[in-house]
């Protein structure tokens, strides 16, 4: 893949399914960031994420921990 033209940064990809790998390694560090007294930090949960980013990691992050409200839309 030509990263001019395919959009890739860093060709060759080492695995076909690198990005998705890539994103899932995103999330759970992302929800590491929750972590308190051993909970290790990510939630005991069914965790389904679909289009999903730091942005929406970090604020349903923020609505676990309790220190925002998400909008239920946002969410779905």
């Amino acid at each position: 893949i030509d990263s001019m033209s395919g959009g890739w940064l860093n060709p060759p990809l080492r695995f076909d399914d690198e990005p998705c790998r890539h994103k899932i390694l995103d999330l759970i560090g992302d929800f590491s960031l929750l972590a308190r007294n051993g909970s290790q930090g990510f939630p005991i949960a069914h965790v389904v994420a679909y289009k999903a980013g730091h942005a929406l990691h970090t604020s349903f992050l923020h609505h676990l921990s309790g220190e925002t409200s998400v909008d239920q839309g946002t969410l779905a």
